[in-house]
């Protein structure tokens, strides 16, 4: 057992201190619109956005409907952990973990509501499929946001590199289907990069 003043339990006091420090600051909000789904061969169309992504169109397949999707913790969030990164290296690094648990904790918080308005009628959901991930173009954000109106109603915006600011944020498309048990293929399934080391942790 771990004596009072071990790293386990400095730790454990550091985590929840930041968890704390997150709470009080955090604001998180989202915004989501449904729209219907078409997939021709690599290209998605959901309402007036359309994306060329073998990936994305594979994780849609089947989907007669989409969501857009976008979500935030809010710009104090950011301010927290830079202030923190000026007075404590280790806590704002222990704030940015946490900080991204977090986000991504309300994201599935969101997605489950919307499972649960759905799945009565025989409908079921696809996980997130973020702009970034495999071949789905991050300059795609842009489309998103404005579709959603992100910035007016949620305050989330994008700088030139297409990186959402404030940072703890997601973009995402939502696939809806009536297939239940859709399998997610191997993440490095989905990408045509087959020379990076990272299929010997992903595969």
């Amino acid at each position: 057992m771990e004596q009072a003043g071990t790293p386990g339990t400095q730790l454990e006091s550091l985590i929840s201190s930041c968890m704390e420090k997150l709470a009080a600051v955090c604001d998180p909000r989202h915004v989501i619109r449904q729209f219907p789904c078409t997939v021709t061969g690599s290209v998605v169309t959901a309402g007036t956005l359309t994306v060329n992504s073998k990936g994305l169109a594979g994780h849609l397949s089947g989907c007669t409907q989409v969501y857009l999707f976008a979500a935030t913790l809010g710009a104090d969030a950011d301010r927290l952990i830079t202030q923190r990164s000026m007075a404590d290296s280790a806590e704002a690094l222990c704030i940015q973990a946490c900080a991204s648990a977090q986000i991504e904790n309300y994201c599935n918080s969101i997605e489950q509501e919307l499972l649960s308005s759905i799945s009565s009628s025989g409908f079921y959901l696809r996980p997130r499929f973020s702009p970034g991930y495999s071949d789905f173009d991050i300059a795609c954000q842009t489309d998103i946001l404005n579709i959603l109106q992100a910035h007016k109603r949620i305050g989330l915006t994008e700088i030139n590199t297409h990186m959402l600011t404030p940072l703890k944020s997601v973009t995402a498309l939502i696939g809806v289907s009536r297939e239940k048990n859709f399998r997610v293929p191997a993440k490095c399934n989905l990408c045509d990069k087959t020379d990076c080391r990272q299929r010997e942790v992903f595969a």
